[in-house]
Formats: structure tokens, sequence, C-alpha cells
């Protein structure tokens, strides 16, 4: 099955806000950390979140209101 990045962001917080509607709603997803862990946020980086393609519209509008 094919996979969709549906959110990036270099904040935790948001991280964890998103991935809680996510699960919440059901969806199926899976993360990508791209931080250097040992100097997080200062050497930049992100996290991105990844769904199934079917999935892709309906956690897009889950986290529509999120940035």
């Amino acid at each position: 099955m094919e996979n969709a990045r549906i959110y990036t962001s270099t904040v935790q917080i948001e991280i964890m806000d998103a991935k809680n509607i996510l699960h919440e709603a059901g969806i199926n997803f899976f993360e990508i950390n791209k931080m250097d862990t040992a100097h997080a946020g200062i050497l930049g980086g992100s996290v991105e979140l990844y769904v199934a393609k079917n999935d892709v519209k309906k956690a897009l509008e889950l986290l529509a209101d999120l940035k």
C-alpha cells in the first residue's frame, strides 16, 4: 500500500497533537523523525507524518486547524 506525507513540523507539541488527532480518528500513521536528538531544535530537522493514500483526505481535514 502506498503512503503519503500529510504533516510536517519542527515543533514537538504540534506533532503530538497531530498524532493524537489521527489516533482518535482511527487513522493508522507512521512518523519519520529527521531531528537531531542530541541538539533538538538547534540544528533544524523535522518530524513527518504519513498515512495510507486512501486516508489522506480525511487526515488532512482533521489536521487543517493545527497550523
